[in-house]
C-alpha cells in the first residue's frame, strides 16, 4: 500500500489528463483515491496534524512566498515560452471561462488540505534533509506541465515543487502542525491558477 500511495497521483492525473482530456476528472479522482487509499491504510486520522498552530515568522515566510509564486508567474508570463494555443488545450481539458473560476475555488480550498496531510503528514516522514518523497510529489506535475513547456522549464519546475515540499515538510517538522503548510499550500494554488487564468481568459 505504501509504494501504491506513492504512484496514486500519477494514476490518477495520467488518467484524468492522459487518457481522458478532462482536468476536473484528474484532480477529483486523486482526491477521492487520497481518502480511499489512506482509509483502506487507516491512517485517516493524520488529518488531525492539520490543527491549527501559528508560528508569526514562519507563517509570514511560508505565506509570503507562495503568493509571490502566482504573482511571479503573471508578471513574467509574456516571456516564458508557452505554446501559442494554449487557451485551446485549456478548453480541451475543461477549463473553460465559466468553468475556471469554479475549478480555481475547489483547488485551491480542498485540494492543499488533502495533499499536506497526505505527502507531508503520511508519506515524507520528519526528516531535515531532501527526502525521495518531495521529488514523487514534485514528479507528478510533470504529467500536467509536459503538455505545455520545454523540458528546461520542465525540469526547473520539478526542482521549484520540490523544494517546496521540502521547506513546508520543515515547517511540519518545526510546529509539529500541517496548518502553516496547507494555508501556504492553498495561496500557491490560488495564485498561481488565478494568474493562469487572467492571462489566458479573456475578460
Amino acid at each position: 500500500m505504501p509504494w501504491l500511495a506513492r504512484l496514486l497521483p500519477y494514476l490518477a492525473v495520467g488518467l484524468g489528463l492522459l487518457l481522458f482530456d478532462n482536468a476536473w476528472l484528474a484532480l477529483i479522482g486523486y482526491h477521492i483515491g487520497i481518502l480511499l487509499v489512506m482509509g483502506y491504510s487507516r491512517t485517516l486520522w493524520h488529518f488531525r496534524l492539520l490543527r491549527p498552530v501559528l508560528h508569526p515568522g514562519w507563517a509570514a515566510l511560508a505565506w509570503i512566498l507562495s503568493c509571490l509564486a502566482g504573482l511571479l508567474l503573471y508578471l513574467g508570463w509574456n516571456g516564458l515560452p508557452l505554446p501559442s494555443d494554449l487557451l485551446i488545450s485549456l478548453v480541451s481539458l475543461g477549463l473553460t471561462g465559466q468553468s475556471w473560476p469554479w475549478f480555481i475555488a475547489y483547488f485551491a480550498l480542498v485540494n492543499p488540505w488533502l495533499e499536506e496531510t497526505y505527502w507531508r503528514g503520511w508519506l515524507s516522514g520528519s526528516s531535515r534533509w531532501p527526502v525521495f518523497e518531495d521529488f514523487l510529489f514534485s514528479g507528478y506535475h510533470v504529467i500536467i506541465l509536459v503538455q505545455f513547456v520545454p523540458l528546461v522549464w520542465l525540469a526547473l519546475a520539478v526542482c521549484i515543487l520540490a523544494a517546496a515540499a521540502w521547506f513546508w515538510r520543515q515547517i511540519f517538522r518545526k510546529t509539529g502542525s500541517l496548518f502553516i503548510p496547507a494555508i501556504a499550500h492553498l495561496l500557491a494554488d490560488f495564485s498561481i491558477l488565478t494568474a493562469i487564468y487572467l492571462r489566458t481568459v479573456p475578460l
